[in-house]
């Protein structure tokens, strides 16, 4: 208890101790469940505590809440509710038992005890619960969790935990990277079992997304997406999720963030493909922009990469694609050149412009249209080109081009 206690604070201990005070003197059968008992067993910090309540979990919040003086966000359908304290949150749910009308579908629910409760949950590490009474309570571990973390192992807890939820897939493989453990062999049978049957299919594509976005946020997402991979469930996603390279180029690099994993699986699709890839996960406009704009990247490499490309022409054929899309391919570029041509328009050229403005030419006897942002466009090219680096020169250029023009 003092290891979790230790590890938590403001609004999070808050609750902690309230609810340990409520279990031990008022007999409250609530328990610690999930990832935060395995990550004591561990020994790891918990940045989130989950409790179940045999009993109404709403009711409970309600009062925690009214005791520390913060306020219960209930979802009575649901048997579930948020306390929030010190800015933290805090779920409190109903013990509860689950089935599975179908293959994928969203559990039905209904009231049940600690049991079934556990027995519902994805893998045995995540299958536990620590009474909050006592000083020293015994972890209840039904499912083997705790052999399971001695062996460093991914197990499900029935041969149907990936039928009933394909997004497990996912889970194991984000529990397997990030913990160093291997996924148990009959766990791995039952996952491929069940992409061959085309399980994967029946999960929407926001469901399919929300566990992106978790991969996304941890420390080794490359690893996690490439394991995803190399097991088939990427592909299971959309066959055009398999550009196994460009996701483990970004192994070992430093401030990655969703858009890089984006454009590292968007790498070698085509145009279609992508849209399918939008449309299968029914992505955000800003992550469906970092998709198209990566695959249209691609197509401009070997320009890019030229050695004897100009900067003009370089800016004028990124102007107006995303940043995070250049940002990522800049990362993912095989070509140095074009690395460095790609990270210096985000730095340095995107942001050069001209002296003169349309009011400028319009006084030196321009006549106003279409033809006066021309002729601005062409002195911004010679300026990133190096052929003019002053007004006097701008001008010039302009007089220039205006006789050309007559």
């Amino acid at each position: 208890m003092d290891r979790i206690a230790g590890g938590v604070g403001g609004g999070l201990l808050a609750v902690f101790n309230l609810l340990r005070r409520l279990a031990s003197e008022e007999d409250v059968p609530v328990f610690l469940v999930g990832g935060p008992v395995r990550d004591a067993v561990l020994d790891v910090p918990s940045h989130d505590l989950d409790f179940v309540l045999v009993g109404d979990a709403p009711v409970l919040a309600a009062d925690v809440a009214d005791r520390l003086g913060g306020r219960a966000i209930v979802h009575s359908r649901f048997g579930t509710a948020t306390v929030v304290v010190e800015g933290d949150n805090v779920d409190i749910v109903t013990a509860r038992k689950e089935s599975y009308p179908f293959p994928g579908s969203l559990p039905k629910t209904s009231s049940s005890d600690l049991a079934d409760d556990l027995a519902r949950r994805d893998f045995s590490i995540n299958a536990m619960a620590l009474p909050l009474s006592g000083e020293t309570p015994n972890v209840i571990d039904p499912h083997g969790g705790l052999q399971d973390l001695a062996n460093g192992s991914v197990s499900t807890l029935h041969p149907g935990s990936f039928t009933d939820d394909p997004t497990r897939m996912l889970r194991a493989v984000r529990y397997e990277q990030r913990l160093g453990f291997k996924i148990a062999e009959s766990t791995l049978s039952d996952l491929q079992r069940s992409i061959t049957k085309g399980h994967i299919a029946a999960v929407s594509g926001d469901r399919w997304r929300q566990e992106f976005q978790k991969i996304f946020a941890e420390d080794n997402a490359p690893q996690m997406l490439s394991r995803a991979m190399e097991l088939g469930i990427l592909q299971g996603i959309h066959p055009a999720l398999t550009h196994d390279r460009s996701v483990t180029s970004l192994i070992d690099q430093s401030d990655m963030h969703s858009s890089h994993y984006l454009a590292a699986l968007a790498s070698g699709m085509s145009a279609v493909d992508g849209e399918l890839v939008c449309e299968r996960l029914n992505l955000p406009s800003d992550w469906a922009r970092v998709v198209r704009d990566t695959i249209a990247l691609q197509g401009l490499m070997t320009s890019i990469s030229a050695p004897t490309a100009k900067i003009s022409e370089i800016c004028r054929s990124l102007d107006g694609l995303d940043a995070e899309a250049i940002e990522a391919s800049a990362r993912l570029a095989s070509e140095p050149l074009a690395s460095e041509r790609l990270h210096r328009y985000l730095d340095e050229w995107r942001n050069v412009g001209g002296l003169l403005s349309g009011d400028d030419l319009l006084a030196m006897g321009v006549p106003s249209g279409a033809r006066i942002g021309e002729i601005l466009r062409e002195v911004h090219s010679a300026i990133l080109d190096g052929l003019v680096s002053n007004e006097a020169e701008e001008r010039a250029l302009v007089d220039e081009i205006t006789s050309r023009g007559n």
